[in-house]
């Protein structure tokens, strides 16, 4: 995510890495669904050409767009563009990772993808010692895995604030929650930067 603010030291350590995988058989489809950056530049890693798309998140289709998709629908989350796929006549490939929060592929219409993975990864050692000193850590958690990665390696943080992404990031981190933590007002990185902002200005 973008430095916040000049004057504050960022520090980044993934807890997941996103590793592009080659599928044995590429599907046909000239209707696409993406639900992140990263299923564009996989599904055309692996062949795929530019046609229609659904995606999820501005970020999603600004991608989506510059690589020459025409994009029928952006929807801020899942749960907003599952009424208009449920809905879909014409079939529809899902280029997705291999952990998903939502499988659009029990529609009917839906057909998925893996076109990416996401291997877990330790925290770095400068990032554990961050965690464990009494300056404030904002640590923004951008989905439910991740947030339970995270929180399994920071138990202890005595000055952490974690900002989720969603709600059920939240509920995944179990032990981590403290009253310093928030779930932004919508789930995309615009809505992560105003949650952190918040809290920067509170401290």
């Amino acid at each position: 995510m973008q430095a916040l603010r000049p004057e504050l030291e960022t520090l980044i350590s993934p807890v997941i890495e996103i590793a592009f995988v080659a599928p044995q058989v590429l599907p046909e489809a000239e209707t696409m669904l993406f639900t992140s950056a990263h299923g564009v530049r996989g599904y055309l890693a692996a062949g795929g050409q530019a046609g229609l798309a659904y995606c999820v998140g501005r970020a999603t289709a600004r991608v989506a767009q510059d690589a020459g998709f025409e994009v029928l629908d952006v929807a801020p989350d899942a749960a907003t563009l599952w009424p208009r796929l449920a809905r879909e006549t014409r079939g529809v490939l899902h280029a997705r990772g291999a952990h998903v929060a939502v499988d659009f592929a029990t529609l009917p219409m839906i057909d998925s993808v893996v076109v990416y993975e996401q291997p877990l990864v330790a925290l770095s050692g400068l990032a554990l010692a961050a965690l464990q000193g009494p300056r404030p850590v904002l640590a923004p958690l951008f989905s439910p895995r991740t947030a339970r990665t995270f929180a399994a390696q920071a138990q202890g943080a005595e000055a952490l604030w974690a900002i989720f992404i969603s709600q059920k990031a939240k509920e995944a981190a179990q032990g981590l929650v403290t009253e310093r933590s928030c779930v932004a007002q919508t789930p995309d990185t615009a809505g992560m930067v105003k949650a952190c902002l918040r809290l920067i200005d509170s401290l």
